[in-house]
């Protein structure tokens, strides 16, 4: 100890800390913005799922009926098929076949509050009623060309509701789409929307 006096220790100035506390936001800020887009991609990958889920249990119900696809309400709430039809959801219709509720719930939808089907309708999808009572082997659409008889890698069955996927990123929102031959498609812009046949 020279003449009783202590060295002093050396603090942060006010800029330093300063410049450390906005390094840990801007870091904070790129972490949070790569978990929503890691959130959107793992919502938009369940879907997928979701829809192959479907897309067998569709498969296996056309097996078990005379490869003919069944009547499905669009809506439980504004049938499709008015009695004497059997029409039912998509998961009371496929549900024999192992279709479970979480297969008709889209984390994209559940999540977002404008949206959420789910909990409006019991379903994050809606059921495409193209080929409602037609034959696999050849299903006949109603276009406005008329009937045509089109391949199952051309033709929508079911898909999500709105377009839920990637509003809150950096890419356009989309739609997920299941064809009648099991193969999941998205798109950025709505495909048209179905029509009942009458």
């Amino acid at each position: 100890m020279m003449g009783g006096v202590f060295p002093r220790s050396r603090g942060f100035t006010l800029i330093e800390l300063l410049c450390v506390i906005s390094i840990i936001a801007i870091l904070a800020g790129m972490i949070l913005s790569s978990l929503g887009s890691i959130n959107e991609k793992g919502d938009a990958l369940k879907c997928t799922q979701n829809l192959r889920s479907i897309g067998a249990a569709v498969q296996l119900y056309v097996g078990a009926h005379d490869n003919e696809f069944p009547e499905v309400q669009t809506d439980p709430n504004n049938p499709t098929y008015p009695p004497p039809s059997e029409a039912k959801g998509m998961l009371e219709t496929f549900a024999p076949f192992g279709l479970v509720q979480d297969s008709v719930k889209c984390p994209a939808d559940v999540r977002n509050k404008k949206f959420n089907y789910f909990v409006k309708y019991g379903t994050s999808y809606e059921w495409a009623p193209y080929v409602d009572d037609e034959l696999q082997t050849a299903p006949q659409i109603f276009t406005r060309r008329g009937q045509l008889t089109m391949p199952l890698s051309r033709i929508i069955v079911c898909f999500d509701v709105e377009r839920v996927h990637g509003i809150h990123g950096d890419f356009p929102s989309k739609k997920n789409y299941l064809y009648a031959d099991g193969h999941i498609r998205d798109y950025t812009s709505s495909a048209p929307r179905a029509k009942p046949k009458n």
